[in-house]
């Protein structure tokens, strides 16, 4: 009986190993929309690190390659930020964004990551951010960035367009 036992621990244990690898690569696409190197951010492993990053802070910097993936203005960046878009010229580069402000931009960076992946290319990804959708009660996606909620409510209609749900 001990035998079944340990061969079902092993194949449990190396069924988590295999969920732990595949989850790491999924933060790593964070980094090169936040400016990578440019923007001194680690590639976040995890949640934890994530939590870290929102509490330390994202660098300011981190912001025009946010924007340049999105495809707006740093203008209308500032404005999904809930800041005056004189408040955050104003920082130097190098400095941090409060936690509030850090939150959302990787909160934004994951949702980028996630559409880019859906969606297949850049490029596409910024058209569909643009467009008018039936399941937004036509509005575009661009115009639900500014909340968690709208944030939800667009991640929702990207599952269902990757599952080839009409949209």
């Amino acid at each position: 009986m001990t035998k079944p036992v340990k061969k079902s621990i092993r194949a449990v244990k190396s069924k988590a190993s295999v969920v732990v690898e595949e989850a790491l690569p999924l933060y790593t696409p964070l980094r090169t929309i936040l400016g990578g190197h440019q923007a001194s951010v680690s590639s976040p492993s995890g949640e934890y690190d994530l939590i870290a990053l929102t509490r330390d802070g994202v660098k300011k910097s981190s912001l025009k390659s946010l924007a340049a993936y999105l495809g707006i203005s740093m203008e209308q960046l500032s404005g999904l930020l809930h800041s005056s878009y004189r408040n955050i010229q104003r920082k130097p580069d190098h400095s941090l964004l409060d936690s509030l402000k850090s939150e959302k931009v990787l909160e934004l960076a994951a949702f980028v990551q996630r559409g880019i992946q859906v969606i297949g290319t850049k490029a596409g990804f910024t058209q569909w951010l643009q467009t008018p959708l039936p399941a937004l009660r036509n509005q575009t996606p661009l115009h639900f960035l500014d909340t968690s909620f709208g944030i939800q409510l667009l991640l929702r209609t990207l599952g269902r367009l990757e599952q080839g749900v009409y949209s």
